[in-house]
């Protein structure tokens, strides 16, 4: 146990041991209001306006309100989008009905229990955004990267008309393409095109094939298909990976010496060791991506350790760790940017929670930089 709370430290072990029923109590009594503003900001980011928001939250009394009342956000979105878009104010109208697919993402990621109904909210979710991308500015186009017998989808800005460096943002557990391409924005003022991508286990080919151990070639199709993407230099490409994918991300580099730089943002170094310390919602959307149950991740935590690779890395690497990071130890940051044998630099953000939400115009703009240096944009 001491060992433990060495690698995790004390807060993380209590916050991540408060059970379900807990936090289900405690809804009752004050609601999803009591969210701090820190837990809010990934919301208002993807664009939620604070009083929706908090309206939003108020609705939630249990933690099955959480998918209903998200949805009826959403409704509310699409409502105003209908409005705009009769007035014929198609642009407007198209970032309203965003929105209101975000909203649907973020009611099916507290699904569990149901998979035929995570899947129909974020259908749902997918279909709004890919219905909106042409006419969102920047213009969002949609495309799909061959892999086995599968069709990657994923998203695409680019900064101009002239062949540009590439950065491919990989999926958190609970993140999703169609959250991270409104990331874009500066990458795309350093003159990097962004291709937000879903990987096994992720987005819309979650329910198809899981992520799991020996999926590299995933590389191979991501550099392959580049090659054909409309405005990218194929030989500028970069990862960006979130969470659990930036520890991907870090595979993929170590795999292939095509990609020029690699992003790892608050990513497990060596899950082994803190695994049983992690809360039951971390580990169910954890076991959902890999597509096994929360006892079987035990089985799979020595794959997705770093602890070999990471020596062997020659691609530059830009770890970035967040200090308030309830999800996955901040110490794991420092340990992956330590291992790693090549070009690598660490930026820290103290205050940061998991993903560094908070800290994300920060955290990206010193990313987008960072590649405009290395892959010379």
């Amino acid at each position: 146990m001491l060992a433990l709370v060495r690698a995790v430290g004390v807060r993380f072990l209590l916050v991540n041991r408060v059970p379900l029923t807990a936090i289900d109590i405690a809804l009752r009594f004050a609601s999803a209001a009591l969210l701090s503003p820190a837990a809010r900001y990934r919301f208002v980011l993807a664009g939620i306006h604070p009083r929706t928001l908090a309206t939003t939250l108020r609705r939630i009394r249990r933690l099955q309100d959480w998918p209903r009342a998200w949805v009826r956000a959403a409704h509310h979105y699409l409502l105003e989008a209908h409005e705009r878009a009769s007035a014929g104010e198609q642009r407007a109208a198209a970032e309203l009905q965003r929105v209101a697919a975000l909203c649907y993402h973020f009611g099916h990621v507290m699904v569990f229990d149901d998979p035929a109904r995570r899947r129909s909210l974020y259908g749902i979710a997918a279909r709004l955004y890919r219905d909106a991308a042409p006419y969102l500015d920047p213009p969002v186009r949609r495309v799909e990267i061959p892999w086995r017998d599968l069709a990657l989808p994923g998203y695409l800005c680019t900064p101009g008309d002239r062949p540009a460096p590439l950065v491919v943002f990989l999926n958190g557990a609970s993140t999703t393409k169609e959250e991270m391409v409104n990331w874009a924005h500066p990458f795309l003022e350093r003159g990097i095109g962004v291709l937000a991508l879903d990987t096994p286990g992720s987005g819309e080919v979650a329910g198809l094939v899981p992520a799991a151990p020996g999926q590299e070639d995933v590389g191979w199709a991501i550099v392959e298909a580049a090659r054909r993407l409309p405005g990218i230099d194929p030989g500028r490409l970069a990862l960006l990976g979130v969470s659990l994918r930036g520890a991907y991300a870090v595979q993929l580099a170590a795999a292939l010496p095509d990609f020029a730089a690699v992003v790892a943002v608050t990513a497990p170094f060596d899950p082994q060791r803190y695994l049983p310390a992690l809360g039951e919602l971390v580990r169910r959307d954890v076991a959902f991506a890999a597509g096994v149950e929360p006892p079987e991740l035990a089985r799979l935590a020595p794959s997705l350790s770093l602890a070999e690779v990471a020596p062997r890395l020659r691609t530059p690497l830009l770890a970035v760790g967040a200090g308030n990071d309830l999800v996955v130890p901040p110490r794991e940051s420092v340990r992956l940017y330590r291992a790693v044998g090549g070009p690598k630099r660490l930026l820290f953000l103290r205050d940061a929670n998991h993903v560094a939400f908070t800290h994300l115009e920060q955290w990206t703009a010193a990313a987008a930089a960072w590649l405009a240096t290395v892959l010379g944009a």
